[in-house]
């Protein structure tokens, strides 16, 4: 999550947004670099060995290229997917983030915080709607407490 993508947003999210960015972010270096390494070797291990396949004039004393080309391919995937899985695990911090966040509010209702929580776990990705709403009428009632 860059804040750069926040601008417009009122204060008080990016504020939030920005505590969920620090959280993530270390997670987040550990996926683009995954992905960076990951998906070219992949790549580069997979077509080779196509192309060997296709060459048929591999002998007994080329089987070490092909051995090297399914190691790359391998590491590659592995990397790849655990760009993904890391991928998941920012979900799930983001999350944990937004669900700490609600309790901690002292200002809702712990029924109104209870349906936002809910709504947070249903969804099957870090939705931040909900939690959008959630500042805002949070932000609402705390202007309201200064104005009264």
């Amino acid at each position: 999550m860059n804040s750069a993508q926040f601008e417009r947003l009122p204060h008080f999210i990016k504020k939030e947004m920005d505590s969920i960015s620090e959280k993530i972010r270390p997670i987040m270096k550990k996926v683009s670099t995954y992905y960076i390494f990951g998906f070219p070797l992949m790549l580069i291990g997979m077509l080779n060995i196509l192309f060997l396949i296709f060459d048929h004039n591999i002998t007994v004393d080329n089987y070490i290229v092909p051995v090297v080309y399914a190691f790359f391919a391998a590491l590659g995937l592995a990397m790849f997917n655990e760009s993904r899985l890391l991928k998941k695990e920012i979900h799930e911090v983001g999350k944990d983030y937004i669900i700490e966040r609600i309790n901690q509010s002292e200002i809702m209702e712990d029924d109104e915080k209870n349906r936002y929580i809910a709504s947070v776990r249903n969804q099957v990705k870090m939705d931040l709607q909900p939690f959008f709403k959630f500042l805002t009428e949070e932000n609402k009632r705390t202007q309201g407490h200064f104005y009264k």
